[in-house]
């Protein structure tokens, strides 16, 4: 009997892609149907919200979308996890640049390391492990 290497994408790895979908949904329901909350409660201020923290909220359901496709198709996908990682980092310059004006609250450094750059190492493992994936 033979013993052949099996192709194996970890199983923890495909739940982390889940579970950042998961987040993903919960954060872009906040921003696409409570605007002003989300934009009161990051900013700390009583300014008008912006229409575009709509599209924002948007844009963050749709990466929910590109992780659960990764998840289901890591070998044929493994690129996605690396498109969200580039999504989070030009989103999270974004909005300190644009909706925060370089100003930091509490909040708003809760927001960028919780929602963008806490996720960026962990999706490009993912990525590269599923690029791995991909090539046995």
């Amino acid at each position: 009997m033979m013993n052949t290497e099996q192709r194996f994408f970890p199983q923890w790895m495909r739940g982390f892609l889940l579970a950042a979908a998961a987040y993903n949904v919960l954060w872009g329901f906040l921003m696409a149907w409570m605007p002003e909350s989300f934009y009161h409660w990051v900013t700390q201020s009583s300014q008008t919200t912006p229409d575009i923290i709509v599209w924002q909220g948007r844009g963050v359901l749709l990466l929910a979308l590109i992780f659960i496709a990764a998840a289901i198709h890591p070998g044929r996908l493994w690129y996605l996890p690396a498109v969200g990682a580039l999504a989070k980092l030009v989103g999270a310059a974004w909005f300190y640049t644009i909706i925060l004006d370089q100003f930091l609250s509490d909040q708003a450094i809760f927001h960028l390391l919780m929602n963008d750059l806490l996720w960026i190492p962990f999706l490009l493992l993912v990525s590269f492990k599923a690029y791995y994936y991909s090539k046995m």
